[in-house]
């Protein structure tokens, strides 16, 4: 989800931003716009530039000179996280001011980040003597996962007295819920295949926010929503992962995509519309005036009975 970010003056006589393309420029800014609140973003080129440049015939190959360009100039480096690639802006944290930020839904855990962050500038200063450098083959900084599971599950031994709250009716079956997901929206959402740490941490935030009962509340409001299913002028549909967002699963819970949505484009083309109406209204009502002066100054209407 995009998020608002902010542009200091000095950005623009910055000697370092001045060695960049003015298109480079631009594309380094909409990548803070679609990065997490730590500054990474993900690293899907056809993605980036359907969001970044959504109404230019702009070629992959041209995209990612502009990429290069950010990567030889220390904007940007390379990350591999679980098998997928992320881009991370080093300076991001150093001039974005983020009042509350959300670590639940950041692309890859800070504490990993933090741990290799002097390894990622030594690959930024590496590959800025580089400039041959491809976006595509350059050097990638792999955030390998020591503990796979952040939140293990509590495990009482035998004959232990359960946490105080802890409740059997508080428990939640991820796998069916999983399945549930995938048969609800089979063939209409990407398909569940792993209920992943991260995945239950953010379904047990949801259930103890608003109760185990508005998570079908939610699926059934998503079941109905011909927005976030894809019928929209973007392409666009929404995921698992997408769904339980704080903010989001708030805004479905609240029905706030059932309606009828329309974009900046649908809206203004019936503002023409009306606006036409309106006008061809009021030339007809101006023309049925002058028409009735004229009869009246003939003294024709006064004779019609």
């Amino acid at each position: 989800m995009a998020r608002n970010r902010m542009i200091k003056p000095k950005f623009w006589d910055d000697t370092k931003i001045g060695r960049l393309t003015r298109d480079a420029r631009l594309l380094y800014i909409g990548l803070w716009n679609f990065s997490d609140d730590i500054g990474i973003v993900i690293g899907d080129s056809v993605w980036l530039k359907s969001k970044i440049f959504p109404y230019d015939q702009i070629q992959i190959q041209q995209f990612e000179k502009w990429m290069n360009e950010l990567v030889i100039n220390g904007f940007i480096c390379l990350l591999s996280y679980k098998g997928e690639r992320f881009i991370y802006l080093p300076n991001f944290t150093r001039h974005q001011v983020i009042n509350k930020p959300n670590y639940e839904d950041l692309n890859i855990p800070k504490c990993l980040i933090d741990r290799v962050k002097e390894n990622i500038h030594l690959l930024i200063t590496e590959q800025s003597r580089n400039t041959t450098v491809s976006f595509t083959e350059q050097y990638v900084t792999k955030i390998e996962v020591e503990r796979e599971e952040e939140y293990p599950p509590y495990n009482s031994p035998q004959g232990e007295v359960p946490p105080q709250g802890s409740n059997e009716s508080d428990k939640i079956n991820y796998n069916a819920l999983m399945d549930t997901f995938n048969k609800m929206f089979s063939g209409k959402l990407p398909e569940v295949t792993t209920m992943t740490d991260k995945r239950k941490k953010a379904i047990r935030a949801r259930a103890t926010e608003h109760g185990k009962e508005a998570i079908m509340t939610v699926f059934n409001n998503v079941s109905q929503s011909a927005f976030l299913l894809g019928h929209n002028n973007q392409n666009w549909r929404c995921d698992f992962d997408w769904i339980f967002r704080p903010t989001n699963f708030i805004k479905i819970l609240e029905g706030n995509y059932n309606g009828t949505r329309i974009s900046k484009n649908q809206q203004d083309s019936e503002q023409r519309k009306r606006d036409s109406v309106l006008a061809v209204a009021t030339t007809v009502r101006e023309a049925a005036a002058k028409k009735r002066k004229e009869l009246e100054a003939e003294g024709i209407i006064g004779q019609i009975p």
